[in-house]
């Protein structure tokens, strides 16, 4: 047995594992890498790995950080099953498509300026839309807490992690020969008592934890805490005559955000606002 990581080691983008049990190649994730020094040249660059010869692939969840490069391997030769749960399923046919047309728009932009100004060359995107829609019929789905053989010797359990809609624990049982391992990979743990999602749900012993650590070195302020600070950011903005913007860019943040406002409309005198989601 053996466990590689390809991303999301030394940084928290790029989320890309790999463990190898008797002989064959289950991959943990396959993120897009966002931020740091040049990330274009680094998705764009060659996997450390021959794509064609991984077997699987587990999805924890939908975050393109987690799920943006499935496209490119499916390109780049990967034929197998990718397996999730059904809601990361419907969502991560919305996520994906999202930085595919985004790509195509702005490889037609450069190559556009390029022939104005008589230049050479022709630049594609990272990958397409249909590219995007073609690796999604890879997708098979597993409900949490069920078990399931996804190769020999790998039994997966999804676990729901908290996190955004149709995230997940992995909790894998490994067996090569006489030899049982188990192995928990964390994915993007939630926070408990978070609104709309349930709380993290907690698995059996393992061996081996592979946890990532976007937020480990920060302790999180109590929520009543930021919820009185959101009202009173709204209550001075109403009295000075502002507007309000918020750059809520993930998808689980507009989510919670929208059913804040829901919840305190009377409180912070939502009904003299006017609320625009990008």
């Amino acid at each position: 047995m053996q466990l590689s990581f390809y991303g999301a080691a030394g940084e928290v983008t790029g989320s890309c594992h790999i463990l190898t049990v008797a002989g064959r190649r289950l991959l943990l994730d396959c993120g897009m890498i966002q931020g740091g020094a040049s990330p274009d040249l680094r998705n764009r660059a060659e996997f450390p790995f021959d794509a064609a010869q991984v077997d699987a692939v587990i999805l924890s969840h939908a975050h393109i950080d987690h799920s943006g490069r499935l496209p490119l391997l499916r390109t780049r030769g990967f034929r197998g099953p990718i397996y999730t749960n059904p809601a990361c399923r419907d969502l991560v046919r919305i996520l994906l498509a999202d930085p595919a047309t985004m790509q195509e728009r702005d490889a037609e932009r450069v190559n556009r300026k390029r022939a104005k100004s008589g230049g050479k060359g022709h630049v594609g995107p990272l990958y397409t839309l249909e590219d995007a829609l073609d690796v999604l019929q890879q997708v098979r789905t597993v409900s949490y807490g069920v078990p399931v053989e996804v190769l020999p010797g790998v039994e997966v359990t999804f676990r729901d992690a908290g996190h955004i809609l149709g995230s997940a624990s992995v909790w894998l049982t490994l067996r090569e020969g006489d030899l049982v391992r188990r192995l928990t990979f964390s994915g993007d743990i939630g926070q408990y008592d978070t609104p709309i999602l349930r709380d993290p749900e907690p698995g059996p012993a393992t061996d081996l934890v592979l946890m990532e650590s976007t937020y480990g070195a920060r302790l999180h302020r109590d929520r009543a805490a930021t919820l009185e600070e959101f009202g009173r950011i709204l209550r001075n903005a109403k009295r000075d005559g502002g507007n309000v913007l918020i750059p809520a860019f993930a998808v689980g943040r507009s989510q919670e955000i929208l059913y804040e406002l829901a919840t305190h409309y009377d409180a912070w005198e939502l009904a003299d606002w006017r609320v625009f989601l990008d």
